[in-house]
């Protein structure tokens, strides 16, 4: 998966959780909004099976699940969060 399709999935992530969880979790129990996305972001990379960390930093993991899971929690931090790393680092791949 390209980092278009990364993008898109940050993007659902994001907005899967302000949809679903945004009005419930209001005022003070807005705090735990990051957590939600984080577990929603770690469900869709572990669906999709998506890797970035690999291809990232030229790693080559024995398991999957732990890249898996750090892409998760890079999905739940939204499409933005990304974008601004693919900008930093990306040009090292």
């Amino acid at each position: 998966m390209g980092l278009m399709g990364v993008l898109a999935l940050a993007f659902l992530a994001e907005s899967l959780t302000e949809y679903l969880f945004g009005d419930l979790l209001s005022g003070p129990r807005a705090r735990y909004l990051k957590y939600i996305a984080c577990l929603v972001g770690i469900g869709l990379a572990m669906l999709y099976q998506i890797d970035i960390m690999g291809p990232l930093l030229g790693l080559s993991p024995r398991w999957a699940l732990p890249g898996q899971a750090l892409t998760g929690v890079l999905l739940g931090r939204g499409a933005n969060f990304i974008h601004d790393i693919y900008s930093r680092y990306g040009r090292l791949l």
